[in-house]
């Protein structure tokens, strides 16, 4: 049996999730160093329930206008670094709380925040926000590399292996040649059965060319390119997939458009 999600790029490491009758909407922000989107109030008023993730407050992931556009009946799960009054249950690396049908788990960053795991409907998703290898070999020090490593290395040593339907992670192009050294890591060490490359600055071409070299026997790499690009998935049932963790997911349809 599939489970089915349509997922929607809104820019930058923005995200609308539809399972079902249920959306899950992640770091949506009009501002950033590249184009972004919101979605229509219209459209999230259709869900029947709506879950919003604030990875941390970073203007780029962060947005006031995300409560009027959700509204008083979504549910709000932020970082702990979020400034008050801003409403949300906010989490901090470690915790783990229940919201209904939904089981959240906050990891640690090497930025600012958190990043989240997402269990709902038998699928597992995984947020990292910043959390990335944020160094840059051309530039930066031995120090500096071997600090960021270790950092890295022990944010992402907690996270459940192989068990990652569907991953969200920074490939960042500023970083020049380790643009994608973290989400290599994460692709080779935790193995989400499907990842989709975010936080590329507005550069699509990074997105694709992650998803040709990045792709492993255990994860399958998808690229959105532009704020309104949707891409639908089916996943099988975990238990499915279990006995040889091979990856079984796929690519039902990739329509891409512009909002």
């Amino acid at each position: 049996m599939m489970k089915d999600i349509a997922v929607e790029y809104l820019g930058g490491s923005g995200f609308l999730l539809t399972i079902g009758e249920t959306g899950m909407l992640f770091d949506a922000s009009e501002h950033g160093p590249d184009r972004r989107c919101l979605p229509e109030k219209e459209t999230l008023e259709g869900f029947k329930k709506l879950y919003v993730f604030v990875s941390h407050r970073h203007e780029d992931h962060f947005s006031e206008k995300i409560y009027d556009l959700c509204g008083e009946n979504a549910v709000y799960i932020v970082s702990f670094d979020v400034p008050q009054p801003h409403r949300g249950v906010r989490m901090k690396p470690g915790e783990e709380r229940g919201f209904g049908p939904v089981q959240v788990r906050a990891f640690g960053s090497t930025d600012e925040g958190v990043s989240f795991m997402v269990e709902y409907a038998g699928i597992t998703l995984f947020h990292a926000g910043d959390l990335n290898l944020w160094h840059w070999r051309d530039e930066s020090s031995i120090t500096e590399i071997e600090t960021a490593e270790r950092a890295f290395y022990d944010c992402v040593a907690p996270i459940p292996k192989e068990k990652i339907d569907l991953a969200f992670f920074p490939v960042d192009p500023r970083q020049g040649s380790m643009y994608d050294a973290g989400a290599g890591y994460f692709v080779m060490t935790v193995k989400p059965k499907i990842m989709i490359p975010m936080h590329f600055q507005g550069r699509g071409d990074v997105a694709v060319r992650f998803a040709i070299t990045g792709e492993t026997k255990h994860t399958k790499i998808v690229a959105v390119e532009e704020p309104g690009d949707h891409v639908d998935l089916s996943i099988p049932d975990t238990d499915e997939t279990a006995p040889d963790r091979k990856l079984k997911a796929l690519l039902a349809d990739e329509s891409f458009g512009e909002v």
